[in-house]
């Protein structure tokens, strides 16, 4: 028993590199899928709120592209030279993650509001709720990690926000299944989640781009 569990920790340990790419991967198809699914519904009920939702998303999955490219690219050159794509690639990206997380209170913003003009019932909503509770633990777990590349770090911090903003988003579509709308007394929790979830992406957003500099000085 022993002798295998140690083949299967020395087979994880040398394949987790290609563990991480897949994983990284099918986050990224999840977030495409998710993005075109709101667009639809954006589309179909003329919400402005799920527009919103899917562009903030597209945009977000455009840099993961970026990123996984570069990185990619920046290990099969040398490191000089790698490091010049990694800090290019850094000050662009984490740059327009802060431009995107300042335009998220308008779509929180159309959701206290309500301001949506979506219905659901709560087969679409419990399953928000699943596809939500996987991507805040994914994130939590590849969060406590360490190491690695600066871009590697960025894509973690990339998929914690993601999960923040799915929170936002499960507590839209929840407020419209169980209530079918904010009421009265609604109103002020929502405002007030909303508020702390938007700054709470603000925080770690901000925090990486502070800490990012710094590493890449090191």
């Amino acid at each position: 028993m022993k002798k295998q569990v140690k083949g299967l920790l020395a087979y994880w340990r040398e394949k987790r590199p290609i563990f991480a790419l897949v994983g990284t991967a099918g986050s990224f198809a999840a977030t495409i899928l998710f993005a075109l699914y709101n667009g639809g519904l954006g589309l179909w009920h003329k919400s402005l709120w799920h527009g919103s939702i899917c562009i903030y998303y597209i945009l977000l999955s455009l840099l993961r592209g970026i990123l996984l490219a570069t990185e990619r690219r920046a290990g099969s050159e040398q490191p000089d030279v790698a490091e010049d794509y990694r800090k290019k690639a850094f000050y662009v990206t984490s740059g327009f993650v802060l431009v995107m997380n300042a335009a998220l209170p308008v779509p929180a913003a159309l959701m206290v509001l309500n301001r949506r003009f979506v219905q659901t019932g709560l087969i679409p909503a419990i399953a928000s709720a699943a596809y939500t509770t996987y991507k805040i633990s994914a994130a939590a777990v590849k969060w406590k990690q360490t190491g690695g590349t600066i871009l590697e770090r960025e894509l973690r911090m990339i998929r914690l926000v993601d999960a923040l903003v799915s929170v936002l988003v499960l507590q839209n579509t929840m407020i419209i299944a169980v209530d079918s709308g904010i009421s009265q007394g609604m109103f002020r929790l929502a405002a007030v989640s909303s508020a702390g979830i938007l700054l709470l992406i603000f925080t770690v957003s901000a925090a990486w781009f502070v800490q990012g500099r710094s590493f890449r000085r090191n």
